[in-house]
């Protein structure tokens, strides 16, 4: 069988965190300063669904490569809110259907990121940078160790390892498909960087305004975009 062309993993959030709730597993009293830490994450992970329904129309206008760039990335990405769903369920007793009535509440606001979100070429800078920025800031979550049971590290490593791929399938449709217009990647990523700072919008991009965003201010922005442009460099040469 010819291998896709994207990368895609296969796993599931709610079978590892079964397995830990079927495991002798005891709650060691986890600070209750992680539940808004938590909350923060599941809303972006979440908040997926806004931004994939956005897109959705607009897919006649898509390769097919980034038509199922977008499918791959919504199925993990639900999958990781799932995972989040469950770690609230078993560490805090928090009744999903509640999660859910709350998030469903909440309406997203795209009219700032239209120009943004205007084009293929655009869209797959984007989704390079927040995937870059998520892995970043996702690898500092290193407590998870420390809950009782591998299956939390395992959890938090294998959301990583999908966020890195969804960076490398951008970055390889980037090159696939718009090889000739990578001279203008770093104009694009500048003005994509410039929404820093700004107040979470429910579209699941630059959702680092919260409790659960550990990077600093000098480690994204210009920084993050300067070294996905060496990046892409690496990759065209």
């Amino acid at each position: 069988m010819k291998p896709s062309f994207l990368a895609k993993r296969n796993w599931s959030s709610r079978e590892l965190f079964k397995a830990i709730h079927k495991s002798d597993w005891k709650n060691p009293g986890i600070d209750e300063k992680y539940k808004d830490f938590f909350m923060a994450d599941l809303v972006s992970e979440y908040d997926s669904v806004n931004l994939y329904n956005f897109l959705y129309p607009k897919r006649k206008n898509f390769s097919p490569h980034f038509v199922q760039y977008l499918d791959f990335w919504y199925a993990d990405e639900r999958n990781h809110a799932d995972g989040f769903f469950e770690l609230n369920r078993l560490i805090f007793d928090c009744d999903e259907m509640e999660l859910v009535n709350t998030l469903k509440t909440r309406e997203a606001n795209f009219e700032p990121l239209q120009d943004i979100l205007s084009s293929e070429f655009n869209l797959l800078l984007m989704f390079a940078y927040d995937e870059y920025v998520s892995v970043k800031t996702y690898k500092k979550d290193t407590f998870y160790q420390d809950f009782g049971h591998p299956l939390f590290s395992t959890w938090i490593k294998n959301l990583i390892a999908d966020e890195a791929i969804h960076f490398g399938n951008a970055v390889k449709i980037l090159k696939h498909s718009h090889a000739d217009k990578l001279h203008e990647a770093g104009t694009i990523l500048r003005d994509i960087a410039r929404f820093e700072g700004g107040a979470y919008a429910n579209t699941f991009l630059f959702d680092h305004d919260g409790p659960h965003f550990s990077l600093k201010e000098s480690e994204i922005g210009e920084v993050v975009t300067n070294e996905i442009i060496d990046i892409l460099k690496k990759r065209t040469t």
